[in-house]
């Protein structure tokens, strides 16, 4: 088969605009008000990244949607959470549940025919938990759960918690098959913490920790430029350092990776991982 070296790098090309456009779109919008002034205390960065997200949290998932779709964000959660998340799963900060719509649930119910031809095959979901330290983001990822119950009786096994993922105390150790976490790193104000949080709830054997996450490439000056440059903004609009390192993070929380795909330049990984076996030690 012969690859038509022009089509390839029209592809590279609407690839690349797209992107950069997207990182344009997003810097060019104006943040909302503020109300600080010169002698007003200092606050927490979660703290302050938790206030963006009460105030945005109904028109989260409008401002959002188009961005998401130009960088097929869509896609990276189908073939993470889609293809791999299974069984008990946990997914923190979990927002306004953007990724409802990518689990399989089991059919405790289909008939046998269906189980043999794989239908509620190993690797489906058999229970969910969403956790998400805003009250209000939590409202509205409550409000789609109910509705999608409605209309499927697997959602029935879906509940949704009000936590801080940096304590995640009020479930027991290995309590999970599946912990996902999806943009989430970028808004808390120890990113570690919250990962040995997620390894610690997460069965040691078999258990996986899925993640997709932004930040700086290590490879690109000039685009990690672009993030330090707009991080202020960005922390206004979203509540979100998208400039941290991330490869950082995770060496540092001790997580095993068995993968990470870079997308986006390298600003975005696909991480699936599992329970590091220095994480006791």
């Amino acid at each position: 088969m012969s690859i038509n070296l022009k089509h390839v790098g029209a592809a590279v090309g609407v690839y690349a605009s797209a992107v950069g456009l997207s990182f344009a779109y997003i810097r060019s919008r104006s943040a909302p008000p503020s109300s600080c002034c010169c002698d007003a205390k200092v606050v927490p960065f979660a703290e302050r990244s938790t206030e963006q997200y009460e105030k945005i949290a109904r028109v989260y998932d409008d401002k959002i949607s188009m961005d998401e779709s130009v960088m097929g964000i869509g896609f990276l959660r189908s073939h993470l959470i889609g293809t791999r998340a299974r069984g008990r799963v946990l997914e923190v900060a979990a927002g306004t549940g953007r990724n409802l719509g990518y689990y399989k649930f089991r059919e405790a119910d289909l008939p046998w025919w269906l189980r043999l031809l794989g239908s509620a095959a190993e690797g489906s979901v058999t229970e969910l938990v969403l956790c998400e330290k805003s009250r209000s983001m939590a409202e509205v990822v409550s409000e789609k759960v109910a509705r999608l119950a409605r209309a499927s009786s697997c959602l029935n096994n879906v509940r949704v918690d009000v936590g801080d993922c940096t304590d995640l105390s009020k479930y027991p150790d290995e309590m999970f098959d599946t912990v996902i976490d999806t943009f989430g790193l970028c808004s808390f104000d120890d990113p570690v913490a919250a990962l040995r949080e997620m390894q610690r709830v997460c069965k040691k054997d078999g258990g996986r920790i899925l993640l997709i996450e932004h930040g700086r490439t290590n490879t690109w000056a000039w685009l990690d430029k672009v993030l330090d440059d707009g991080k202020d903004k960005h922390i206004e609009l979203w509540g979100c350092e998208w400039n941290r390192d991330i490869d950082q993070i995770i060496r540092d929380s001790k997580l095993e990776v068995e993968w990470c795909d870079k997308w986006h330049f390298g600003t975005t990984r696909v991480i699936a991982a599992r329970r590091g076996k220095r994480l006791d030690k």
